[in-house]
């Protein structure tokens, strides 16, 4: 980061070289208005993303203790479901790589080859 205001134009810091191509508003680290990092805001947006995940571990426990048993056989059906649409899906590639290769086997049969 370049501390002097004269040279904003050489410094390669993500704020100038953004500013330089326009992508920003001006937003330069080497203009002296510009005093760095907000650590208090940092702070508190660090607070508000705890509280928040603190918010969804709650919720979390309580849905489990709430539904928990039949969240599992929901989860036990829907993956039952998709094994077998897995195994359909296996057998159907299986046999159109087997017809293809009698196809074949017919065709080169025909020309003789």
């Amino acid at each position: 980061m370049c501390e002097d205001y004269r040279h904003k134009d050489d410094c390669d810091c993500y704020d100038c070289v953004e500013t330089r191509m326009g992508r920003r508003g001006g937003s330069c680290c080497c203009r002296p208005e510009d005093r760095g990092f907000d650590v208090v805001a940092m702070w508190k947006d660090a607070f508000h993303l705890a509280y928040r995940e603190v918010q969804v571990e709650i919720f979390k426990a309580k849905i489990k203790t709430a539904m928990g048993k039949t969240m599992d056989k929901a989860a036990g059906l829907v993956l039952e479901s998709m094994l077998a649409e897995i195994r359909d899906s296996q057998k159907k590639t299986q046999a159109a790589k087997a017809s293809k290769e009698k196809l074949d086997k017919l065709v080169k049969e025909a020309l003789g080859a």
